[in-house]
This record gives structure tokens, C-alpha cells and sequence, in this order.
């Protein structure tokens, strides 16, 4: 178990993205997608991505093991085809990113996943929880280094960080964006970062004299002695230092510095600095620990605080006004079977994404300051320095990663470019980052084009308008009939200009319809009598034979294709045509307008069906008709119960803009 623990990162996944994934493997497998992943918010100034490269790691070396595949079936939710599916996982995906460590802003994409929809699923909780910690922890020492203004700054934060994977990243990460060192050892060997240590309150206290405690310390680094001045009292501790350093001076060593811990920092700092330049110990640093942030280290520095180095540990190591990245991965286009990619984007309350696959490019002004962003579809060309590039093909990578000192020199060269009111702890600074005159046009069309898709999905349920039940010398023609066809003929056309799907029911009967015994025979397949009126019938329309059942793919296929499917029966029911439910699964209306003929028959069936199945139905009271008065008040007395909704022709057409 400690082996597959140290190995296996396959079920660092949140559920829904597997149980999303198993619908997907059923029904959209040969789907594609495109992913963003990006900071929402702007709650800090500036960001300092970084962590791509732990995610291109994981990427690369994604597999599910037996172990894995073992305990996602013993959940008993997920079938074995799927399993087979994740036992054989490889991504092989695109990836384009930003060159780590890299200053970006809210909004502008970090990483971008182009991919088959089930693996850029399934990556989605990992890229995150790694990129999100990555870039916490960069940013805030970034804005700690640069209140430091030039001072030194070591990540303390080992003792206080979430565990020890955390208190690794914290000192790596912290390294990268200006930290001079870090106090765990083991962030020192894994990343050949500098260590620095000093002392402790308990060493202190466990000799019979705070003097002792100095002399024993340094007499064993006698040219890295840090001491703890303020465990008793700072002034006495200070005073015991300098004797200690002019001890070390006498035998040619120089003390190091001293620590201050607690108390007044800037007071003691300069009472400290004021008695060692005095004493002609100019070369003792004073180094400042003691819940410190960027806030109290620009004040400090701001009082002139005479502090040569911070050792900085909980607020930093875990970011602990922020204590996290609003970091999300959201789908920007979508490909289903052949189809070119299609953008899309969410339309939630502060929570809009842009569209489609896009590029950042960075301007800067003649003194070589970063002076503006601009976000732009991927195909663009702007001037200025383009940030995202290719870092994976096919689930190949195409770079090698950069060592982590690399990393820290090519974050100091971009620092320089970075707007000084931006590296300020305190700003109401903004940096730029404008939306190219295309992406928004994009994004405005989208945005309209996808309310659209909020309206109410409606169909037109049209039953038996055919020859034979509709036209004067049809061979079961209902009497007044006739008075509704313009009714029918709006109808129609109104579907076709809004989009709304006809679904017909058509009669179509053979000579010897066992049917025949109770009506005279009608609507036999082939004749006129068995056509629909022409006013009912679009130009583009799907017949659906009662024998042939069709698949879930191919029906869904057909309802993206076709404006009106037409279902043949041979019985009263439209239902009887074994694709009529599968139909309405897959367009799962919110609303159901029936019409046609004969009230008492065919309607009554299908309204029936309709209302045991729980959709909505309204029934279109001027655009139906019946043979007996009656019975139609009757069956209008009883679908009013059942809570069926009736309307007119002139009344629904105007319900819409």
C-alpha cells in the first residue's frame, strides 16, 4: 500500500468527473473539448503562475492501476465497459500553457486542454488542486519579496504549513519567486534550495545562562551564528551578543546576526543596530521572524526599519489571507462526432467565462514595463509577446522542464518588468487586460445565441393531419375538420421560424389492418388518403417507420437534423411507434402543444400517454377537432384535473417576441 500510495495519482479525481465520464463513454465517445483553466477573480493584484509543469507531469504519466480499477468497482456505480475503458487510459491530448513562472491576471488562460471530452473531464480536479497551490504560494512570496524591497526573505513555514507535501511546495514555490532560502531540509535536498536555521526559544532556556546558550552556539559555527535575543529580555539579549561577536571577532570570525522574534520589531531593530555600529560590529545583520507578512514587512520598511533579512513562515507558507487561488477549468468549445469545434461558454452571475480556444499577448511601453494584455482568439496576431504556447502533442510532451533555479532566475527577469504601483502591497492599481475587437464580438453573439437556448424547449405534437380525417371525401373524414386547417398551416410555420421541433403521428395501414374491423379502412400506405396535408408537412422531414426501432445515437442524430419526424402507427396510439418515447428522452421538451384529429381517438391517446409520462402538454383547443361535442367537454373537464393547459392558435403565437 505504500508503494501504490507513492505512485498512483489515477483516483485524484472528484467523483462526478468519473461518473460524468462514464455518460459521456455512452453517449458522446468520440466528442471533443476544449478546456480553460484560469484565475476568476482579480482579489490579488497579480498572479504568479506556476505548477504547469507538475500538471504536464501528471498528465503524461496518467494510468489507472489494478488497485484503482479494483475500488472503483467495489463502489458499484460504474459498469465494466468503462472500466475496461480507464484500465487502458493514456491522454492524448493537446496542451498549450504559459512558460512557468509567469505573471498573469484574472482571466487570461494559465493552461489550455484540447482533448477527447472524457480525458479533459477526468484531468480537471488535478490540474486544479495542483496549479491552485503552485500559484498561491508563488504569489504570495512575490508580493513578500517585493515588500522586502531588496531585504533577504526564508520560507519558515515547515512547522505550520498542511502537511509535509505542502511545506515541500512552500519552500519550492517560495524559492522560485524571490526566497533566498528555506529552514526544511528536505526542500533543501529534493531541490538543492539554500537552508538557513538560527536557533530556538527552548535552546535558549535549557542553559543555566542566555550567554552560555550564545557562547556554545557559536563556539560550533562560529561563521553562522544567528542568536535568539528575546527570549528574557531583547535589551540584555542584545547586550550578550555583542559580547559574544567581539569573542568571535578576537579569534577572526565574524558574528553572523542576530534574531528578533517578538516585540516591537522596528523599536528593537534600530536599538539593536544603534548598539552593534556603536561597538564597531557593522557587519551583524538583524534578522526579523514573528507572524510576518507582506503588510507588516512594507510597513517596517517604510519606518526605514534597519531589518537586513525576514525569515517569513505561516502567513507566507500558507497564504493565509488568501489562502487559495480562485483557479476554475471551464469548457470553451465543444466538437460532437464530425462537426467542426463549436465555442461555448457558461452565462452564471459573476461567473461568465470567455469563449473558444485563445491566445494572451503582452505589450510593453519603451522602458521595457509590462504595459498591457490582450486576450484574443487563438488564430490572432497582435503585436507584442505571445504567452501561451505548446506544450504537449498527442499526450507527448515537447519540452524539457527547467530546473527550479532556472525557474527563480527567469521570475526575477520578468519581476523587473512588472509595474512598481503593482508591487506595491497596498494598490488600487490595474493592470489592463483588454478583450480583442473579435473575441468579444464572439463572446456578444454567443452570449445572445446561448439565452436563446434558455427559452423553454417547446414541441408541436401534430396527430393523423392526413387526407383522409382532414379533406371532404376522405375515407374517414371528420366533419368540420376543414375549419381548423389555417389554424394547423400557422402553426406549422411558426415552428419552422422559431426552431421547434414537429413531431407528427401519420396512420399508416396495411390493406388487412386488423384495425379495418372497427373503422373502415383509411390511411393506407401509398395512397393519398394516407398523405398529411401539405399544410402540415415541411419540406425537410424524417418518416419514422412502427417496424424499425433506432438506435439512441441515431435518433438523437436525426432530431438535430430534421424540423419535423414524422412516426408512422397502425393503432389509435401514437406511442405504439416503439421511438416515440426514445424521441422525447432525448429532446426532453419542457412543454408539449398537441393539435390534429380525432379528438376523442388519436389526440385522447396521445394526451393520455403524455400526461402518465409527466410532460407538460397544452393542448391547442382551436387547432383540434372532434366528431361529438360531448365528449370533447368531457375530455377537456378531465385533462383540466390532470393539469393539461389549454390555449388558442392567436394566443400562443403572441405568447412568443
Amino acid at each position: 500500500m505504500k508503494g501504490y500510495l507513492a505512485m498512483s495519482e489515477g483516483l485524484l479525481v472528484d467523483l462526478y468527473e468519473l461518473t460524468m465520464a462514464q455518460v459521456y463513454f455512452k453517449q458522446k465517445r468520440n466528442s471533443c473539448a476544449t478546456f480553460d483553466l484560469f484565475a476568476r477573480s482579480a482579489r490579488r493584484p497579480f498572479y504568479v503562475a506556476c505548477g504547469i509543469d507538475d500538471a504536464i507531469n501528471y498528465l503524461c504519466q496518467l494510468k489507472f492501476l489494478k488497485e484503482d480499477i479494483d475500488y472503483l468497482r467495489s463502489l458499484a456505480i460504474f459498469e465494466d465497459d468503462f472500466l475496461g475503458y480507464l484500465k487502458d487510459f493514456k491522454f492524448g491530448g493537446d496542451v498549450w500553457a504559459l512558460d512557468e513562472p509567469q505573471i498573469v491576471f484574472s482571466q487570461e488562460p494559465i493552461l489550455r486542454v484540447s482533448a477527447n471530452l472524457i480525458e479533459a473531464q477526468i484531468i480537471e480536479s488535478a490540474l486544479l488542486n495542483k496549479i491552485n497551490l503552485a500559484t498561491t504560494l508563488a504569489t504570495k512570496a512575490a508580493r513578500v519579496v517585493f515588500a522586502a524591497k531588496g531585504r533577504g526573505v526564508y520560507d519558515f513555514s515547515l512547522r505550520r504549513t498542511q502537511g509535509s507535501q505542502a511545506s515541500l511546495a512552500a519552500a519550492k514555490y517560495s524559492y522560485i519567486a524571490g526566497a533566498k532560502g528555506t529552514s526544511n531540509v528536505r526542500a533543501g535536498f529534493l531541490y538543492k534550495i539554500p537552508v538557513v536555521g538560527t536557533m530556538a526559544h527552548s535552546f535558549v532556556m535549557s542553559f543555566d545562562r542566555e550567554i552560555e546558550s550564545f557562547f556554545a552556539f557559536s563556539q560550533q559555527f562560529p561563521a553562522k551564528s544567528i542568536l535568539l535575543v528575546d527570549t528574557y529580555d531583547v535589551k540584555r539579549g542584545i547586550e550578550s551578543a555583542v559580547r559574544v561577536a567581539k569573542f568571535l571577532k578576537k579569534g577572526g570570525c565574524s558574528l553572523l546576526g542576530i534574531r528578533l522574534d517578538s516585540g516591537n520589531l522596528l523599536k528593537d531593530a534600530k536599538y539593536a543596530r544603534r548598539i552593534f555600529d556603536r561597538e564597531g560590529l557593522i557587519d551583524v545583520n538583524i534578522f526579523a521572524s514573528g507572524n510576518l507578512d507582506e503588510y507588516k514587512i512594507e510597513e517596517l520598511m517604510n519606518q526605514a526599519a534597519p531589518i537586513d533579512a525576514f525569515g517569513v513562515g505561516t502567513n507566507m507558507g500558507c497564504s493565509s489571507d488568501l489562502p487559495y487561488t480562485d483557479v476554475i477549468y471551464k469548457l470553451v468549445e465543444i466538437r460532437n462526432r464530425n462537426s467542426s469545434f463549436t465555442p461555448t461558454m457558461k452565462l452564471s452571475k459573476y461567473k461568465i467565462n470567455l469563449p473558444s480556444k485563445k491566445q494572451v499577448f503582452r505589450m510593453f511601453n519603451n522602458s521595457g514595463l509590462m504595459d498591457k494584455d490582450y486576450i484574443t482568439l487563438d488564430k490572432e496576431v497582435l503585436g507584442g509577446r505571445k504567452l501561451l504556447k505548446e506544450v504537449v502533442s498527442k499526450g507527448t510532451r515537447l519540452y524539457k522542464e527547467k530546473s527550479i533555479k532556472e525557474k527563480r532566475k527567469i521570475f526575477q527577469q520578468r519581476a523587473v518588468t512588472l509595474p512598481h504601483d503593482l508591487k506595491k502591497t497596498h494598490t488600487h492599481f490595474s493592470y489592463p487586460v483588454l478583450i480583442s475587437r473579435k473575441l468579444a464580438v464572439l463572446t456578444q453573439g454567443l452570449q445572445n445565441k446561448l439565452k436563446d437556448k434558455l427559452r423553454q424547449r417547446l414541441v408541436f405534437m401534430d396527430i393523423d393531419t392526413q387526407y383522409d380525417f382532414m379533406v371532404r371525401g376522405g375515407a374517414l373524414y371528420v366533419k368540420g375538420a376543414k375549419t381548423i386547417v389555417k389554424n394547423l398551416e400557422k402553426l406549422t410555420d411558426f415552428a419552422q421560424k422559431n426552431n421547434i421541433l414537429i413531431i407528427s403521428s401519420q396512420d399508416a395501414h396495411t390493406r388487412d389492418d386488423a384495425e379495418f374491423k372497427r373503422f373502415a379502412p383509411h390511411c393506407i400506405k401509398g395512397t393519398k388518403g394516407a398523405r398529411k396535408i401539405a399544410r402540415t408537412l415541411l419540406n425537410n422531414y424524417k418518416v419514422l417507420p412502427d417496424k424499425k426501432i433506432y438506435s439512441f445515437d441515431e435518433l438523437k442524430l436525426i432530431a438535430q437534423k430534421f424540423p419535423q419526424i414524422v412516426l408512422e402507427k397502425k393503432v389509435l396510439n401514437a406511442f405504439s411507434n416503439p421511438n416515440m418515447r426514445k424521441l422525447l428522452d432525448i429532446v426532453f421538451p419542457d412543454k408539449i402543444y398537441i393539435y390534429g384529429v380525432v379528438t376523442e381517438y388519436c389526440v385522447k391517446e396521445a394526451v393520455s400517454r403524455l400526461i402518465r409520462d409527466n410532460f407538460s402538454v397544452v393542448v391547442v383547443k382551436d387547432a383540434i377537432y372532434h366528431i361529438s361535442t360531448k365528449e370533447r367537454d368531457r375530455l377537456f373537464s378531465s385533462w383540466v384535473k390532470k393539469g393539461v393547459k389549454f390555449t388558442t392558435t392567436q394566443k400562443l403565437l403572441k405568447s412568443f417576441p
